[in-house]
């Protein structure tokens, strides 16, 4: 028996662009965009990414973080703020009691994180279907000003803060961090909104000269 091959949320609106699709976490992912060169480009410039392929766990509830604690998690001190586990799962506490995890490629903590039961009252999981996009280069400030309700440029992100916010009439989470030695913007939103977001957002990255890049530029799948 074969397991089930899911597409990304943003499957139909990346299609126009002919990517080169891989499996990834069992989704259908588009893993290049165009040649490295032309990624890498866009990647100073400006471009979108959808990491939507990566996996996830959410949990909320008054006992939540005690649960995630004994779990062997650190976790963020302050209201809508991050940290990280490790070197890149990142652990999100969104407003006091509800917390996302986040995990890179060949990371056990959610499959673990799954495992263990949640026979704590005051503890829910939060079932995860986010379609989640990682915005680069130095014209993404002036994206932001376009279609955010907040303004991104300033200390809004800094101190591992995140944001709970509108972009383009879509409610996200948002937060900013270094990845591959540069700064970058982390995007959440419901995975039914995601292609609206993908096409408006590209729409915008392409008219400021950059472009789509493919998963395998952030995370190696081989």
């Amino acid at each position: 028996m074969q397991n089930d091959i899911f597409k990304s949320p943003v499957a139909f609106a990346q299609a126009p662009l002919k990517p080169i699709n891989g499996i990834v976490n069992g989704m259908e992912t588009a893993i290049a965009m165009a040649d490295k060169a032309i990624e890498a480009s866009r990647h100073e410039l400006l471009s979108i990414c959808d990491v939507s392929a990566l996996n996830r766990f959410g949990v909320k509830g008054p006992n939540a973080a005690e649960w995630l604690a004994a779990a062997g998690l650190t976790l963020p001190e302050a209201k809508n703020s991050w940290t990280l586990q490790g070197k890149r799962e990142l652990v999100l506490r969104l407003g006091g009691s509800e917390y996302l995890i986040e995990e890179p490629l060949n990371s056990q903590m959610v499959a673990q994180l799954n495992a263990l039961p949640l026979n704590k009252a005051g503890v829910h999981k939060v079932i995860r279907n986010d379609a989640s996009f990682i915005v680069s280069g130095k014209l993404a400030t002036k994206l932001f000003s376009e279609v955010c309700a907040i303004d991104l440029s300033g200390d809004a992100l800094e101190d591992n803060r995140l944001v709970m916010t509108i972009i383009a009439g879509v409610s996200v989470t948002v937060l900013r961090q270094m990845l591959n030695g540069q700064s970058v913007y982390r995007i959440w939103c419901d995975g039914t909104y995601g292609p609206y977001l993908w096409k408006t957002l590209l729409g915008i990255t392409e008219e400021y000269g950059g472009g789509a890049i493919g998963f395998s530029f952030y995370h190696d799948i081989n």
